[in-house]
């Protein structure tokens, strides 16, 4: 066990808070990504978050904003995400026009953290409006109105994607890259996931082993074409089965293989693991 594990396995249960006493997302942190985002936020840097899915990096952002005591906004990316959708566009009410804002311009406004989801998937030219809010600028041109809102400094911008899912086609430009700081999370050490297990899963400590144990096995497989592999986000889902009286194996078997995969032959060998590492009992 790292001295990072030591630290968080040995931390107290209290509910973790925000600034003046509220709770906040709880989080069980790697190394020194909380660090990091603290001194991007005093800098008024944006940052980059690299991972896979189901590592954490939304409850991360979550926990984070609370932290800081500032509003999070989150917007999920998709590939009909415009330019429009992020900074507004003109509506038409009782017979008036006027403006409304969109969730990028509301969190500068509001001194907000905006946080975009597997940025990525938006389309390319959608990214471009961030450049000027990127850099040394931080502001928001908005050509529609002929505002240029200047972010306070309270505004951070934040946006993360998966680099398995990269390709020719969908990556993040370097022109965009460049501009931000870049953090990289994983899949917790073992000892951390056991603990995130027994805490959000409300698993008792021998079926956190066995289900990182499994987590284990999934995420060394090779000979398998799959997209994605077992997340800490399904180990928490099958946890939560399990502690409302579901099997085991039968846990496994809906929230983390059936996840992974559809073909059938990837499938049974899913599944071949999965009585390997948690038996057909119980």
């Amino acid at each position: 066990m790292n001295s990072a594990e030591q630290a968080f396995v040995s931390a107290p249960a209290a509910p973790q808070r925000a600034a003046g006493g509220a709770s906040m997302p709880w989080y069980a942190a790697q190394a020194g990504e909380c660090a990091l985002f603290e001194h991007c936020y005093a800098q008024q840097l944006p940052l980059l978050i690299k991972g896979p899915t189901g590592c954490g990096k939304t409850r991360f952002v979550e926990h984070m904003a609370a932290r800081l005591a500032r509003p999070l906004i989150t917007v999920s990316c998709h590939d009909d995400l415009s330019a429009a959708d992020l900074v507004g566009r003109h509506l038409i009410g009782h017979g008036n026009t006027v403006w409304a804002d969109g969730p990028l311009t509301r969190a500068v406004r509001e001194g907000a953290i905006l946080y975009l989801d597997e940025v990525v998937e938006a389309r390319k030219d959608t990214t471009v409006v961030l450049h000027p809010l990127a850099d040394d600028r931080r502001v928001l041109p908005i050509e529609r109105t002929g505002e240029l809102i200047t972010a306070p400094p309270e505004f951070m911008l934040v946006i993360s994607y998966n680099p398995g899912y990269q390709n020719l086609l969908k990556g993040l430009k370097p022109s965009t890259r460049q501009r931000f700081i870049a953090l990289t999370l994983d899949y917790p050490e073992p000892a951390v996931e056991r603990a995130i297990l027994e805490r959000e899963g409300r698993a008792t400590p021998e079926i956190a082993a066995r289900l990182v144990q499994l987590a284990q096995a999934l995420r060394r497989l090779t000979d398998h074409d799959l997209e994605e592999t077992a997340s800490t986000r399904l180990l928490v889902m099958a946890a939560r089965l399990v502690a409302s009286g579901l099997p085991l194996r039968e846990a496994c078997r809906a929230a983390v293989v059936d996840a992974l995969s559809d073909d059938h032959d990837t499938l049974r060998a899913l599944d071949e693991v999965v009585r390997a590492v948690v038996g057909d009992g119980d």
